[in-house]
């Protein structure tokens, strides 16, 4: 069982007196079920765990179900008394029983004192397939990502490395070789990738060639879930799209025969849709906003995250060449090292869908790109994953010139550093950040505010 990040969450939802039954939200096996139960053991004298992958489990609740009923039911099937503030219920894989999906109004309308987490894979899209519907204004959701670096250097059992990258600061000087420390680390996390059982195995065992049959089986399973969120006939679009997208991932895609293949942009663009709410991957948005809010630009090309680094590398074939040392800015045109950060973005993003963007400029201005476009505390972070020397970051200085409450941020293989540089002229902030500190875009992205 591994620390997440999100415990910290449960932990203030669990003693909130306005809290509602919370339904966590991921793509399977990022680790939900072993997050709710490893809170469970550590802050409830007893857990009722409604598995509702097991057919025994569904059977109990196939029909509609009373509150009443269902504490019975507990109290025979499960031999456990639901006491608040003593019993987590945890509805495992809720999308298998609209009985309980129904049912959490009125747990929080009736049992507000009971500690409720419901936990889902394929839920939106489970909901929408068979006309479900979530109690509106009745339930909270919290969402589950991949490990990030941190989780993973926590996993590893890297407490020293990871205590000082949680507190150093621009104005604290990194040994050179705590940085080349940090920078290994980080290269493994980005052959890997943060799946929880892959994270497990390597660290058990070391052996990268092991690997390949938990990834494989990882990509049978999602594309054998097709049927669960979809018609026969959309099928063979949503396991081509789950098979062809790891090998875009980070660049931006056009949905019109996608990949090579002959399908039309409407079928493309529904799979994509319906695989983005179970969470296999993330589409961002281009926007070319220079005040908040955010505004997108629909008829703009969306930039591809995969779920993970480490099923893109798979997929790809290529996690043999991390084997040799690799500069993550050059490999494979930068796409890895895009959707490594980009993951680590979206994993800051607990409790609510993550607002992330690409930023563009309009072509009558001239072209720029920035890799991701974020709002926080009233400004507009733009964030470049680059390497070299200051003038190669003339997108993101386009983008600091036209936006007032701008914060810059870089994403490189040096060492952490705030600084002002100048191109033609123009000077500007700039926030140097090691891949290793993806996990704090954004909190030390914001001290460069102008």
């Amino acid at each position: 069982m591994f620390n997440r990040r999100l415990d910290l969450y449960l932990a203030k939802w669990m003693h909130r007196g306005s809290r509602k039954p919370l339904v966590l939200r991921g793509a399977r096996q990022v680790g939900k079920t072993s997050t709710a139960l490893t809170f469970a053991e550590k802050h409830f004298k007893n857990v009722v765990h409604v598995n509702l992958e097991k057919a025994e489990h569904r059977a109990l609740f196939r029909e509609p179900v009373s509150l009443e009923d269902f504490e019975r039911i507990v109290r025979i099937k499960f031999q456990r008394k639901i006491v608040p503030g003593e019993t987590l219920i945890f509805l495992d894989e809720i999308q298998n029983s609209a009985a309980l999906i129904s049912l959490l109004r009125f747990l929080y309308e009736e049992r507000p004192a009971v500690h409720v987490i419901a936990a889902g894979s394929l839920l939106e899209a489970k909901i929408e397939k068979e006309g479900l519907a979530l109690p509106v204004g009745r339930v909270e959701h919290a969402y589950l990502y991949p490990m990030d670096f941190f989780e993973y250097l926590d996993a590893k059992g890297e407490s020293g490395l990871l205590d000082f990258l949680r507190s150093v600061s621009p104005e604290d000087k990194t040994p050179e070789a705590v940085h080349g420390l940090a920078m290994k680390a980080f290269h493994e996390y980005a052959m890997l990738g943060g799946m929880p059982e892959i994270v497990k195995m390597y660290l058990e065992n070391g052996s990268l060639e092991d690997l390949k049959a938990v990834y494989s089986s990882l990509f049978t399973g999602y594309s054998e879930d097709v049927h669960k969120y979809s018609s026969q006939a959309n099928a063979k679009y949503l396991a081509y799209v789950i098979e062809k997208s790891p090998l875009f991932a980070g660049t931006n895609i056009a949905y019109e025969k996608f990949g090579g293949s002959s399908f039309r942009s409407r079928e493309m663009g529904m799979a994509f849709e319906l695989l983005e709410k179970a969470m296999l991957l993330h589409q961002l948005q281009a926007t070319s906003s220079t005040n908040l809010p955010l505004v997108p630009q629909r008829k703009r090309p969306k930039k591809l995250l995969f779920l993970d680094v480490g099923l893109v590398n798979h997929q790809m074939g290529i996690q043999q060449d991390f084997l040799n040392p690799v500069d993550l800015n050059d490999f494979y045109r930068g796409r890895i090292a895009e959707q490594v950060i980009g993951q680590n973005i979206l994993a800051q993003f607990e409790d609510f869908v993550p607002r992330a963007f690409y930023w563009a400029r309009e072509k009558p201005m001239g072209n720029a790109e920035v890799d991701f476009c974020l709002d926080r505390d009233g400004a507009i972070v733009g964030v470049e994953v680059k390497s070299g020397k200051s003038n190669r970051l003339r997108s993101l200085f386009s983008f600091g010139k036209l936006i007032k409450r701008s914060r810059l941020v870089r994403v490189y293989g040096g060492t952490l550093r705030r600084e002002k540089i100048e191109i033609d002229g123009f000077s500007l902030d700039l926030m140097s950040l090691p891949f290793y500190l993806a996990p704090r875009i954004m909190t030390l992205g914001t001290s460069t505010l102008r």
